[in-house]
């Protein structure tokens, strides 16, 4: 084999494995902490590539010289670096908890070496890449669609390994592709070398796999306090393509939410089920013919009193509690929507006996699909209940939740909701008492702006809700609720010990009979939002607007132009634990721009002024790296929405647009190096990003409903042709200065990186203050630069360099 030929497939070979080894991490990462952390993971591994083009920069000529020896080192090196990262921050020294990150200083240290620890592999691995690529700029189209194509189906095979074998097994499985695309490299009097780091890697790697450690999970997760408990063991563990999968048992691991003042039988034990550490309901102890439920004895009754049952739908229903309520109230028919298919096969088997063969009932109908989806695709079919999942967690969940989309919960998805209602029928929504109230107003805004837009004049008269020590139930009913409604509902919580919040004639007497508040303004706050005053949800300390496709962030709800407010009203110490997950993305956005400031940008200030046409390289490569990333960020969230999964979009989208541009870079290589080229082709990219600003949401809401292979289809056309055009800007930016100032293609490698870096957390941060639109929007506008970077190419690009 030419040693040209084992270059490009060791290179398809290694990219495959660095961004499988980026989404394993992101995998990790979620189980260790919380999903936040996928944006550091994204961050750590553009400042690799980033970095690696500074000493690229720096040493140009001494790298290229060693390239024949150096490459398959590094390859090798970063697939043994990829088998042992994730185990060494592991080590307690290396341990950190993102709940402790804003009250103990030392916390950030241990962060920032978590940054180190993981950026080793993506720098060796980048590095390669990256003397590759300035060594044969001449045939960059080559190497970089071999670069791209293997980044895409490395995408691909994990998630195949998501699915088949435990987290923690599978960045040693993917090291070994680094490992022997270094090895495939090597010359034939360099190969022992590789050899011996290869047989090291390999050893390390088999062990790991076949002796897998357990996952140490932050104590503030619901699995580590689980495993707290008296007598507390896992009895069933599964790695699934939407997460690990753990069920935990203790006697001591007992199911009482929120139960009423008036309960006195006997609190049932009950396993516990985790997926990603986090909680995600119960085994349900389901008998047939059985005419009561705990549940019943908690403020989740209120629909169940109400409403008929003949046709029931039971929207994000993991829990299955809440499945085994519906049959005790001899629901004629349950329609259950449960988006993760590993949970619904392990109760069909596994636990079916526990469980009472709940999941087994012939008048039940399980929806694998995320709830949104299944919303649009059904048009015929009409329910007395919809119900929806407890919102919250006990004690609340210190804005955990912030920055992870959910579809279910957007005014678009509650209009849904209202058409499939029958005419008598409600809608039902449960949550923990917050405070300060955010959740809870945040539902009922949602509940009063839907009935608002289905031409309900008073949705006062369509609505009630009744709380307890804990809890706060909602119903919307479509038709005005009824004397004997309002009667059920007051008798109810009289038996219940239960204060009614919300009911058509309530007196302020009635609202705190039983359970006492110290936030006298909670009240007065519900009565202005029944009330429609708009200028209340504008000037809440919090965000408690209904959430909307183009922000579906319905647990984010700190304004960053409230902090100082909030700061006078609660301790500084406070307001983390309040919304610590929009500020984690804030803290990894300072963290990787200070890092690529130090790793990236300093150093290339040593770079020689008399380089002619720095500015147009640094804009030109620079707007590339923020438009790329923007544009994949804001397809990853459309997409999200589209398969109804983040790990479906995830690598949907990024294997698509790597292997799309992989094809456009080969393509590329038929075109002169010409300025006319990139500006053109920058143009139409232009062009297609603003269609897509406007036009990409509908188009998928069209066959949002459609089966899997049509949406495959539609997400091939919708996401590969512009990137295929993307794939061109990068491949002729790079010859273009290899022809001009090839000293400077390391620098633009460089730059590309560095502005990567920033784009990832602050894509997000722009999603969540402003919408979807913008950050395409922002995407727009950097391709039009790039464009007219070249258009006006001998504004940019005045004079050659004499080489």
């Amino acid at each position: 084999m030419r040693p040209m030929t084992r270059q490009i497939i060791g290179l398809g070979l290694h990219s495959a494995a660095i961004i499988a080894f980026q989404l394993s991490l992101m995998q990790l990462i979620s189980i260790v902490q919380w999903h936040h952390f996928a944006y550091m993971i994204i961050s750590i591994a553009m400042l690799g590539f980033g970095a690696s083009g500074t000493l690229l920069a720096l040493f140009r000529e001494k790298l290229l010289s060693a390239s024949g020896w150096l490459v398959p080192i590094l390859m090798t090196a970063s697939g043994f670096f990829m088998i042992t990262a994730f185990q060494v921050t592991r080590l307690e020294v290396f341990q950190f908890d993102v709940y402790l990150l804003f009250v103990e200083r030392s916390q950030f240290p241990v962060l920032a070496a978590n940054y180190l620890i993981y950026f080793i592999p993506f720098f060796t691995g980048a590095l390669a890449i990256g003397i590759l690529f300035i060594k044969n700029a001449t045939q960059i189209g080559t190497y970089y669609f071999s670069n791209l194509l293997g980044s895409g189906i490395g995408g691909l095979i994990v998630l195949f390994m998501f699915g088949s074998v435990y987290p923690q097994q599978v960045p040693p499985l993917i090291g070994l592709f680094s490992v022997g695309a270094g090895i495939l490299s090597s010359g034939r009097r360099l190969i022992a070398p590789n050899i011996s780091l290869g047989v090291v890697s390999v050893i390390i790697a088999a062990y790991l796999i076949y002796q897998p450690a357990r996952i140490e999970t932050s104590q503030y997760k619901g699995i580590a306090q689980a495993m707290n408990l008296p007598e507390a063991e896992i009895v069933y563990s599964k790695p699934d393509i939407h997460g690990l999968i753990q069920v935990a048992a203790s006697p001591a691991l007992r199911f009482a939410p929120a139960l009423s003042l008036s309960y006195t039988g006997e609190v049932p034990v009950k396993k516990n089920i985790f997926v990603n550490g986090n909680f995600f309901g119960v085994i349900p102890q389901f008998r047939e013919g059985q005419d009561s439920h705990i549940l019943d004895y908690t403020t989740q009754i209120l629909p169940w009193k109400l409403a008929k049952k003949d046709n029931v739908l039971m929207l994000d229903a993991g829990d299955g509690a809440s499945l085994a309520q519906a049959m005790s109230h001899g629901a004629a028919h349950i329609d259950a929507v449960i988006d993760n298919g590993g949970v619904v096969q392990m109760m069909k088997t596994d636990f079916a006996g526990q469980s009472g063969g709940l999941y087994l009932q012939e008048n039940l109908d399980i929806h694998v699909l995320e709830a949104r989806n299944y919303l649009a695709s059904v048009k015929d079919r009409e329910y007395d209940i919809i119900m929806l999942p407890q919102q919250e967690s006990f004690g609340g969940s210190a804005g955990i939740n912030a920055l992870q989309e959910n579809y279910t919960m957007t005014l678009e998805s509650f209009g849904l909701m209202w058409e499939m209602l029958s005419p008598g029928g409600m809608i039902a929504i449960s949550t923990w008492t917050d405070y300060p109230p955010r959740t809870s107003l945040r539902i009922l805004a949602t509940l009063v702006e839907t009935a608002r837009n289905k031409g309900v004049a008073e949705p006062s008269r369509h609505l009630a809700a009744i709380r307890s020590w804990g809890n706060i139930s909602y119903i919307l009913k479509k038709q005005p609720l009824t004397p004997k409604d309002i009667e059920i509902t007051r008798q109810l919580c009289e038996d219940l010990f239960f204060d009614p919040l919300i009911l058509p004639g309530i007196s302020p007497g009635e609202r705190q009979s039983y359970h006492m508040s110290d936030d006298d303004e909670f009240f007065a706050n519900v009565d202005r939002i029944l009330a429609g005053d708009k200028s209340f949800l504008e000037d809440y300390s919090f965000l408690i607007s209904p959430a909307t496709d183009n922000k579906p962030y319905f647990s984010q709800f700190l304004r960053l132009g409230n902090i100082r407010e909030l700061s006078g009203i609660y301790s500084t110490d406070q307001i983390p634990f309040l919304e610590l997950g929009y500020l984690i993305v804030v803290v990894t956005l300072l963290q990787g721009t200070l890092l690529a400031f130090i790793f990236i940008i300093l150093p290339l200030m040593k770079l020689r002024r008399s380089h002619r046409g720095k500015g147009g390289t640094l804009i030109y490569f620079g707007a590339l790296g923020v438009g790329y990333m923007f544009v994949e960020i804001i397809l990853i969230q459309r997409f999200v929405l589209y398969f109804g999964h983040p790990v479906y979009a995830l690598s949907a989208v990024i294997s698509t647009m790597l292997i799309a541009s992989g094809a456009g870079s080969l393509t590329s290589g038929r075109l002169r190096a010409i300025a006319r080229y990139p500006a053109s082709i920058g143009l139409i990219i232009t062009l297609m990003l603003l269609f897509y600003t406007f036009f990409l949401t509908p188009l998928l809401q069209e066959s949002i409903s459609s089966p899997l292979p049509v949406k495959i289809a539609v997400s091939l056309l919708l996401i590969g042709i512009p990137s295929f055009f993307k794939g061109f800007m990068f491949p002729l930016g790079i010859r273009y200065l290899a022809s001009y100032d090839t000293s400077q293609t390391p620098w633009a490698w460089g730059i590309n990186g560095s502005l990567s870096v920033i784009s990832t957390s602050l894509a997000m941060l722009i999603a969540v203050e402003t919408g979807f639109m913008a950050v395409m929007g922002v995407a727009v506008v950097c391709y039009a630069i790039a464009a007219a970077v070249f258009a006006f190419s001998r504004l940019f690009f005045r004079q050659k360099t004499t080489r």
